[in-house]
């Protein structure tokens, strides 16, 4: 801290603390990343844009110093991604329209594993929401609830296993096999529990059979977020973390590639 005129000049001090308690904090395995990379490997929706990357430009120009650019092309919903409100909700908040402060929030991990090794097609419960809170405590405020359905740990990025099919295009929608949320408990966290979002580590907050969308409708309708096809559930608690989820901002997206971590107890 520094006195100068009379004034308390601080604002130095307190980021180079931050940066500090930051780095530590990841030297000390207490940030986990729960985001997976892009490449050709990166599950979408079967009719969906895949991730395409192209080198421009790798080498010594002719100035003779490296220079190296890639161009890429992406739907905006695949690999860990968000939905905005817009997704789903004709007058929803776009990507550019969600401040940062909805995308961070306390971590509830829903644990139903063992459920969706039993049925594929599992939905989480209004139950399964209430037994959580048995053990932990009713859901913070401003939470992003989390479905923890073991498919992702287990298998991405093979899309067969994830997704329960490796067709492409349209065909796949009939095929289609993955837990999800119940339309039942995305009413409840929407209508009886204050909650930034839901996320899930499959590629959608519906289960594959779903025709209707019905979880995307009441998320997005009460102006909520999802993220989907998140990393690393199996190394973050049930509760105690804080969720950072942060979006490529692209004015008016429907949806948006995002980098997800955790900050740890």
């Amino acid at each position: 801290m520094i006195m100068k005129n009379g004034i308390i000049v601080f604002a130095a001090a307190v980021l180079l603390a931050l940066a500090g308690s930051l780095y530590a904090g990841d030297t000390m395995g207490r940030t986990l990343d729960m985001t997976y990379p892009y490449d050709e490997n990166t599950i979408y929706w079967p009719n969906a844009t895949t991730f395409k990357q192209t080198r421009e430009y790798w080498g010594i120009n002719d100035k003779g110093y490296w220079y190296a650019a890639n161009n890429y092309s992406a739907a905006e919903h695949g690999g860990t991604h968000v939905d905005a409100p817009i997704h789903f909700s004709r007058n929803g908040r776009t990507i550019d329209q969600i401040p940062l402060a909805d995308w961070t929030g306390p971590a509830v991990k829903i644990d139903v594993t063992k459920k969706c090794e039993e049925n594929r097609d599992y939905l989480l419960t209004t139950e399964d929401i209430k037994e959580w809170e048995k053990r932990c405590g009713r859901i913070p405020k401003r939470a992003w609830v989390i479905m923890y359905t073991g498919i992702g740990t287990k298998y991405y990025p093979d899309r067969k296993k994830v997704l329960g099919t490796d067709i492409m295009g349209m065909d796949a929608i009939p095929q289609l096999s993955f837990p999800g949320f119940s339309p039942e408990a995305a009413e409840f966290l929407v209508k009886e529990r204050n909650i930034s979002g839901i996320a899930i580590d499959t590629p959608s907050i519906d289960y594959g059979k779903s025709q209707d969308f019905r979880v995307h409708r009441i998320i997005c309708g009460a102006d909520k977020v999802a993220l989907e096809n998140i990393a690393g559930l199996d190394k973050l608690p049930e509760a105690g973390a804080t969720l950072y989820v942060v979006p490529m901002l692209i004015r008016n997206g429907t949806g948006a590639p995002a980098r997800v971590f955790a900050v740890l107890p």
